[in-house]
Parts: C-alpha cells; structure tokens; sequence
C-alpha cells in the first residue's frame, strides 16, 4: 500500500496476524517504534496484535518494514492489514491492556525450548537466576502448557498463581530487559518451586536441594518420575544397565523403545549418527525426540539392546527446560531414559496426586513442582530418512503453530482415528492440529479427547459449520461426532482421509487428482469390510478403489494384530498342506489348544474379519523369519523386520510378486518366503530384505498401472507403513522411474495422527457441495 506523502503526521491501525502472542512480539513493536519516532500504542487483541502508530509517512513506511523483516526469531507473522485511522496526538509509544475480543484464527505460540541467554545465566554464579529451574525469557519457556485462554497475559496463564517480586517487576516493566512483559518472568524468590518426594509424597528436599537429591537418586540407579511442563517423564541413569531392566519390569514394557536425552550433542553423536540436517533439528527451540540410526561403532556405553530392543535406530533429544540442565549438571550421567509416564494410549499424567498414585510402583522417588500444567503435551516424535524426516507424533514443540493450506475452506473440525488420535480445527487456510491424545477405545482417552475438543474451540475461536469423523460406527470419536456435531457431521472414509492429508501436506490444488497408495493396519472400508493396503483414485471429496492387497482372514480379529503367527497360517492356508502347516513351530500363547482353536475358527469361518491390512502382510512376516511372534506395543514387528532387512550384506534375492485384476496376492508371497526359508540359503535379513523390497514392487505396480488407466501422473504414498524407509524409498524410486511424480509426506503424520486433517477438509468441501 502506497501513503499518501504530507508534511503532518498520520496515523495507521495495524493488525497483525499469526504466532505474536507469547513471542515478546509487543515489546518488539514497543522498541521498534521508539527507534523510528512513532507514537501510538500496542496490545493483544484476541489472538492477534493491533498497534496504533501515529508519525510522518516515512517513518510508518520505515516501522512497518522493520515489523515485517525484524521481527523476533520464534514469530510468524501471517497477514499484516492496516488502514488510515484519525490522529489522537499520542505523546509517547505505550503497551496497554489486552482486549478479551474473541477472533478466529487466534494462534497461541508452542512451548519454547530453554534460550542460550537463559542457559548462560542459569550457570552464572553472578546472576540472580543462577540454579533456578523455571528461568525464561521473551524468547523461550512453557506457553501452550500454562496458557488457559488468550489472550496470553499473565493472568489468563498458571503464572498468576506467582506474584512477580520487585527485581522481577522491574524487569517486566523496563523497555531495555530481555524480560521486558516476559509473562513468566519469575525468580527464586516469587517464582515454582521443586520439591523432591519420596514414592509415596513425602517431602524429602525443597529448591536447589530437590535438584541434588534427586541427581543422586539417578546416579544411584533409581526411577524416578520428573514432572516438566506438559506431563511426567519417568527416567533414569541410560548408561545403567540394571536400572534400565527395572524400569521396563516396572512399567510392563519389556520390548517398547526407550527415548533418551542426552546432555549436549557431543554425547547425542556418540549414541546415534547425526547429519547437519539432524543436528540443526535437534538443537532447534522446538527439540524434538528425533529416530536417528544408532552409532553402533561407538563406544558410547550405553546398552542398545537394553534401550531399543532388536532395532536399528532410537529416539533421542537434548535438554529443553532448566530442569533438564540442572540435573544432568549434577549427575554422574550424560543420558537418562525420558519415557512418558502413562499406560500406553492413555493421557500422560499431569496432576501430583494422580502420579503419586497412579506411579508409585513404578518409581522410587518424584521430582515435582508447585506450577499447574493447563494443557498436557507429549513430546514431538520425528523419524529422520536419508534425505528428510517424518512426522510420528506432532506435539510439544510443534502444537498449536497451525498447518497453512493450500485454499481456504469453511470453518470445520476432524476428530480423528480411533488410534494414535489427534483431532484438528480449520479455517481458511489455517490448520490447528491437537496433541497427541492416544487410544479413544480407553474411556479416560475418550474423555481427554472431549477436554481437548473444548479447549482448542476456545482457543481458536472457531465454530465449526462442518465435522468430519470415520466412518466405523463403533469409534468413540465417530460417536462423539454423531452426538456433538449433529446433522453437519460428514463420516469419511479412512484411507480417503489419509490420502486428503497427503494431499493437503503436498499442498496440491483443490481440484487435484492422484493415485494414493494407503498402507497402514485396518481401516473401515467403503464396502464394510476391513481395508488397508489400498490403491485408491483420490480428489479432495471422492474416491475410487483402484486395487489392493488381497484380503485375508483374521482368526481371532483383532487377535491377530498381538499374535502374528495367527496371520501366518490364514495367509498359508491353501498354499501349504494343512498337516505340514500345523506342524510347524508355532509359539501361541495356549499352544496346540490354541492353535486347533485357530483352524477350527478358519475352517468353519467363526470369528474370522477379512481384512487387506498391510500391516499384517509384514506383521506375518516376521513371524514367520522369527524375529518377532508376539506384538508387545503398537508396530512392533513391522518395525523390527524393517531393522531386520537392514543387516542384509547381500540384496540380490527376488521374491516373484502376483498381480491379478488389480489384486496382490500377498498370500503367495508369504508362501514364496516359506519356500525360500526351507531352502536353507538364505540368511533371515537377506529374507527380510527381499520380502519388504517385494511387497513395495507389488504396490508400485498396481498403483502405476492405475496412473496409467486413469491418466493421472500424480502417486502419494501415506498410512503408517510409510515410516518403513526401505519400502518408503522403494515404492518412490518405482514410481519415478515410471516418469510419474511422487509425493509424500512432511508436516503431517503419515500415520493414524494425520488422519483428523484430513476429515475436516472432506467435510468442509462436501458441506459446500
């Protein structure tokens, strides 16, 4: 926009859109606008910034410019709108209250990993700050987890419960402080307190001492259960061998991966090998769990098999809070296992008395704190590829900075999966995904998703004119939907769901067209039936069937997802002689009463689901080579196959994929590896490998031949196998080499998580039809 150039001074109203509230963006405009002679005022505004500026044309110009290109470091600033506003001769720059005004769009800024200035002071013995915990700034500290409503002041945040100290006033009141409207500025005179307490809540230590007691408890080998901003971690010593077996015999997970967090990077890149990519990554403000590859090559002293039993890779993350700092500042260690503390698919524990009650036989002693967590948050999970990352678990870090959108769409809400379940608002071209919530089969589940529906409506401000849910009647979120939402509720279809997420991510036009290969467990299928290994035509509101992997039975259902061996001998059924069949090795959980219950559920077709998962297809797998014949957390054996096929020193096996009207025969390659394995020549990670490279040669195959039918250049690939990095990068070299573009995702869980996005913008879309 072009001033109009007088001599007099003019006055402009400027509003300011996207992450500004939480960011030190107002006493960013109060310092830009003293150096360019403006007067006028600034303040939050629901969820946006208004600023009145009065002074010559050219300095305006001079202001505005400086907003857009100065701007701090953790802001984003979405839209800038301003106009010509009559003159109120201001004297002076002033930030004023804030304005409870709901607006749509509102955007609260994610928690902010600990700053380099606050890292500096906390281990300055000269500084005020030194050894104090919940030391923050403008620039980094909890947002999301204390924010109860926005406008981000004090008083709408957990802090209000901490009067600011006369030094802490002074800070926040004086225009020349880092601290200047800091709205978590605190010391250890008004500030949180850590208490250390032993597992049943007695109090033992206070402050600095809670720190020492509990640094020594770690050095000791003990559990202990640390609360952060967003939730309780339960950690110890990673380099203690015996205190990592009592931790998984006391939580019940003999087999699940351990994240870990390291002191500092040097220490993360004895543990794992860490590209720039990855470093940058891990020391960016949002510090993310990242799955890196481990350095098996190092002598880093820590038990591989002990954190991440038969797999390749392990999450690992750097210190975020003062906490974290302090603790490994005053432990013998330079890495702790940091596992949420919750029964997997249930809320992560955020309240004292819960923990202590829920915890206590898992961990000998707590480190808590007196500052409420408003809004519980996981950390964020990252899967690093050879040349990108995917999205596991989008959270702390990351939540609630929205998605943009490739066009706008009508304000409308996806509720999500069933599992891995995040749900998400829109509007315009705006995306507000949620935090991880987990298992909505769990009713506690259930009732946490219900909290965080409520709290990210009042956080966003939008009323949704659409919902979109699956289409499985017996989801507590497809019921949820039925029961809120009414007669605007749009049920969609699973893997459509994925695919729009894809789409969306990809951020192809709203009139796009591809060929989407879904892969991932079960989904409720268009027919009724139970999908997931699917070839489907895909636009943002229809889709068509193209192909799929054959369907098999589940004896059992939903047995099969725990116990493979199950899947095994479904899909070599008909393939294998039945008596040579049921002779083989079997290690069900009830032996050969179970596994005559198995033939009789198959030959007289009793609870039998037919299902074309791809998770299965793998799960079998693994099965069958032994790696992994009972499934103790979710995607095990798929994952460990993959860590399986990467130890092939020999890749020259092929495994003959069939094809026959647009159906793979998964059944027949299951049956080609058993051949294979009775051959004897073969070791299991060459098996391995050429079974995985087989089924990603069979689903690039339907999905070309469905480009080619339908005249669409276009294939994505999403749905949880996704994260497997050798189908992943075998299925997207197939399709280039057929000279057809491939997408996939970045921003967005290729998993179950992504699901909800997906659904609001089916929804919305049909809603206008």
């Amino acid at each position: 926009m072009e001033y109009k150039k007088t001599m007099s001074n003019v006055s402009r109203l400027i509003i300011v859109e996207g992450i500004v509230q939480g960011v030190g963006f107002r006493p960013f405009v109060y310092r830009i606008a003293k150096n360019h002679n403006i007067t006028g005022s600034v303040k939050n505004n629901g969820g946006r910034v208004e600023i009145i500026a009065e002074g010559s044309c050219g300095n305006i110009e001079s202001f505005i410019h400086d907003l857009r290109t100065e701007k701090p470091a953790v802001s984003q600033i979405y839209a800038i709108d301003f106009k010509e506003i009559d003159t109120s001769g201001y004297d002076d720059f002033t930030i004023i209250k804030s304005s409870t005004e709901k607006t749509p769009n509102s955007i609260l800024v994610p928690d902010i990993g600990i700053c380099s200035n606050c890292t500096q002071e906390l281990a300055d013995p000269e500084n005020r700050r030194y050894e104090y915990p919940f030391i923050s700034c403008t620039e980094c500290g909890p947002r999301y987890t204390l924010t109860r409503t926005l406008p981000y002041d004090r008083q709408n945040t957990s802090m209000f419960d901490f009067k600011p100290c006369t030094a802490c006033n002074n800070e926040y009141t004086s225009p020349a402080d880092r601290r200047f409207h800091a709205q978590t500025v605190c010391c250890q005179e008004c500030g949180p307190e850590l208490t250390f307490t032993d597992n049943t809540g007695n109090i033992l230590s206070k402050g600095k001492a809670a720190i020492d007691e509990c640094a020594k408890a770690i050095n000791d080998g003990k559990i202990l259960a640390i609360k952060g901003y967003g939730g309780f971690h339960l950690s110890c010593d990673a380099f203690q061998d015996e205190a990592v077996k009592l931790l998984r015999s006391r939580i019940g997970r003999p087999q699940q991966p351990f994240a870990i967090m390291t002191k500092d990077i040097e220490t993360a890149r004895q543990i794992v090998h860490i590209n720039e990519k990855e470093e940058k990554l891990l020391l960016s403000s949002k510090r993310p769990v990242l799955i890196l590859n481990k350095n098996e090559d190092s002598d880093s002293g820590c038990d591989y098999e002990e954190l991440a039993p038969q797999l390749h890779n392990i999450g690992v993350m750097l210190p975020y809070s003062g906490i974290h700092h302090m603790l490994f500042k005053n432990t013998s260690s330079n890495a702790y296992v940091m596992t949420s503390a919750n029964i997997p698919g249930l809320p992560m524990v955020i309240e004292d008395e819960v923990a202590i009650r829920e915890l206590g036989h898992i961990a000998d002693n707590y480190l808590l704190h007196n500052l409420k967590i408003e809004n519980r948050i996981d950390d964020s999970v990252i899967r690093a590829f050879k040349e990108d990352h995917v999205f596991i678990r989008r959270s702390r870090g990351y939540v609630p900075e929205p998605i943009e959108l490739p066009f706008d769409i009508r304000p409308s809400v996806g509720v999500g999966a069933e599992l891995s379940n995040t749900l998400i608002f829109t509007s315009g071209n705006k995306a507000y995904i949620s935090p991880h919530i987990g298992n909505t089969n769990h009713f506690e589940t259930a009732m946490y998703h219900a909290e965080v529906f409520d709290r990210f409506s009042k956080l966003t401000s939008i009323e949704p004119e659409s919902w979109g849910c699956d289409m499985h009647p017996h989801f507590n979120t497809t019921k949820f939907a039925m029961e809120t939402g009414g007669d605007i509720v749009v049920p969609v279809q699973h893997h459509h769901a994925h695919l729009v997420s894809l789409m969306a991510d990809a951020k192809l036009d709203r009139d796009a067209e591809i060929i989407g290969i879904a892969l991932d467990g079960v989904g409720y299928g268009s027919d009724g039936t139970v999908w997931g290994g699917e070839i489907l035509q895909a636009s943002y509101t229809e889709h068509s069937r193209q192909g799929h992997l054959k369907a098999h039975a589940m004896p059992g259902g939903d047995l099969c997802s725990y116990y493979p061996e199950r899947m095994v001998i479904s899909m070599l059924r008909g393939h294998v002689d039945e008596d040579e069949l049921f002779a083989l090795p079997f290690e069900l959980k009830h032996g050969k009463m179970e596994l005559k219950m198995v033939r009789e559920q198959l030959e007289k077709n009793i609870n039998v689901v037919m299902s074309s998962s791809s998770g299965r297809v793998l799960d079998a797998a693994a099965a069958l080579l032994g790696i992994c014949k009972y499934r103790s957390y979710q995607g095990e054996p798929a994952m460990k196959l993959e860590s399986y096929a990467r130890k092939a020193t020999e890749r020259s096996l092929e495994l003959p994929v069939t094809i026959k009207d647009n159906v793979f025969d998964t059944g027949m390659l299951l049956f080609e590896l058993y051949n294979k394995i009775n051959e004897n020549e073969y070791s299991v990670p060459e098996l391995a490998w050429a079974y995985e490279t087989a089924f990603a040669r069979g689903v690039s195959e339907m999905a070309v031949r469905a480009a080619e039918r339908t005249r669409i250049d276009t294939i994505g690939l999403t749905g949880g196998v996704a994260y497997n990095e050798h189908i992943s990068y075998r299925i997207r070299d197939i399709i280039k080499e057929n000279d057809l573009e491939f997408i996939s995702h970045s921003k967005v869980p290729c998993g179950d998580a992504g699901i909800s996005l997906g659904q609001a913008i089916v929804a919305s879309l049909k809603k206008e039809e």
